[in-house]
């Protein structure tokens, strides 16, 4: 899906597998429970070299709900400003502002826009109403998922910038070794709570997660390599337990890294 603009607000949700979101000249990596805005008239693509099932939903705010702007006005207004010179990460959600939702929360999502597509199709007494008012859940399920996502001290996560940066790239540069962050907390003379707690407040994710996160999306990589055994594909990520990187791989993707290959290469 190439550069494209449109004058409605659109949300994306990813429900299996990953593809590339392009976005304000940087591109973020996109799994499953991904949501993402995009405002209107803001330049987006996908691309797509894996398997991938996303929900694309339009529409325009004011035509609503009152509380929208409220909620969700600032983010978009400063996803339509351009960014700090700080280094980007492929695993940087913040720069999109990408919520991840639970597996329950992505779930009861994609039910809704279940029954949202078929109100549309049959067109039954008052579909449109219908609509809006399961469209008014989901965005309450977003916010409150940003909210909790996003919490933080603004102050504090702007001194704690450098901090968060520097792990990041610690991280990019020790993907297939073993990453021990209170170790690497200790060595940076800040406390492992402090340390977890500035992370989050930056990328919206834990060390742990955002770690696990980052090998996966790698891992999407090297499968594409046919001739790559899974068990090398795993060690090449950090990943020394084959069995548990393929469920680790099943939790992130939805397909275990066998089936994930396989439609790769059915796709080809």
């Amino acid at each position: 899906m190439p550069l494209h603009r449109h004058d409605f607000q659109e949300f994306v949700l990813i429900t299996k597998g990953s593809c590339i979101h392009q976005f304000k000249d940087f591109s973020m990596p996109l799994i499953p429970g991904d949501v993402f805005l995009v405002p209107p008239h803001e330049k987006h693509a996908y691309i797509i070299e894996t398997p991938v099932s996303m929900y694309n939903c339009q529409f325009y705010p004011d035509q609503i709900a009152d509380w929208w702007d409220e909620q969700f006005g600032s983010m978009l207004s400063n996803l339509a400003t351009p960014e700090d010179d700080s280094p980007i990460y492929p695993a940087d959600l913040n720069r999109q502002h990408i919520i991840h939702l639970s597996v329950q929360d992505a779930k009861r999502v994609q039910m809704m826009m279940d029954i949202m597509l078929k109100e549309q199709i049959e067109q039954g007494l008052a579909f449109q109403q219908v609509k809006q008012d399961y469209l008014n859940l989901i965005l309450i399920i977003i916010s409150r998922a940003r909210l909790q996502q996003y919490a933080s001290n603004q102050k504090k996560e702007h001194l704690s910038q450098d901090i968060v940066i520097a792990s990041q790239q610690f991280i990019e540069e020790n993907l297939a070794e073993q990453i021990n962050f209170s170790d690497y907390a200790c060595t940076n003379s800040i406390s492992s709570g402090y340390f977890r707690a500035i992370f989050k407040a930056a990328t919206g994710l834990p060390p742990v997660e955002y770690l696990n996160r980052l090998r996966i999306v790698r891992a999407i990589e090297y499968l594409k390599d046919q001739t790559m055994p899974i068990s090398d594909v795993a060690a090449a990520v950090g990943i020394y337990d084959a069995n548990y990187f393929s469920r680790l791989f099943r939790k992130f993707i939805g397909y275990s890294p066998r089936e994930f290959r396989n439609r790769v290469k059915e796709e080809l």
